[in-house]
């Protein structure tokens, strides 16, 4: 697939002004500097060709709004996909639901206690660190049982096993924890390799990637077919 990243992502980010210039520019921000949305866009195969592509702590609706772009273009086949987030806070909903309108169904609601629909693909972007273990390992294996055979998990997670690259990942979310008065946030990392064999223990097929390019931290992508 061919396109310009860049002028798709500016028109995703134009998409929140009505949001607020604040949003519009911090979504800005995360399309240029943040890997993970060019190489999922630019990688599509993880898409699948019809279904629904569900995004767990879909926040704002970043990779929604990226996908929508990209289904309005025909830049790929994403004709019969549908698109979903389900996130907690309240601000970053109604931004995402502003930026998208009726191109995507944007829930309030809980990851850990939400019904899942039927997904033929589910996203979770530097989610699970904010569960405890075995929320982690309840919501992954209720993920493994939604989705069809052929069924992808596109996921990222620090690696706990990278030394000083974590620890700059660490004190990143600690102190955006702090600028958002969340004192008491408490996290649970792993390495690469306890991530990859609690998701193969589940049955799935795991690819990685680094995914740090550009910054400090420690990243990985885990693309998981069942």
């Amino acid at each position: 697939m061919v396109f310009d990243f860049g002028l798709l992502a500016e028109h995703a980010a134009r998409r929140y002004r009505p949001a607020g210039r604040f949003t519009e520019g911090f979504v800005r921000g995360k399309l240029r500097h943040d890997p993970v949305y060019s190489h999922l866009i630019s990688n599509p195969n993880w898409l699948p060709q019809s279904g629904l592509i569900l995004d767990l702590g879909c926040g704002r609706g970043i990779l929604l709004s990226l996908l929508s772009e990209v289904r309005k273009r025909a830049l790929t086949a994403l004709y019969d996909v549908r698109l979903c987030g389900l996130d907690l806070r309240t601000k970053d909903i109604a931004a995402a639901r502003r930026a998208l309108g009726d191109e995507a169904e944007i829930k309030l609601a809980d990851v850990r206690s939400a019904a899942l629909p039927a997904p033929g693909a589910v996203v979770l972007l530097d989610l699970l660190l904010y569960l405890r273990a075995e929320e982690q390992e309840t919501l992954l294996k209720r993920i493994a049982d939604s989705l069809p055979a052929g069924g992808t998990l596109v996921m990222r997670e620090a690696d706990a096993a990278s030394g000083l690259s974590f620890r700059a990942t660490r004190t990143a979310e600690r102190l955006c924890a702090l600028a958002r008065g969340q004192f008491s946030q408490r996290y649970h990392y792993r390495s690469e390799t306890e991530w990859r064999d609690l998701l193969e223990g589940l049955g799935f097929t795991v690819e990685t990637a680094p995914m740090s390019k550009g910054t400090p931290f420690a990243n990985v992508l885990f693309i998981a077919h069942l």
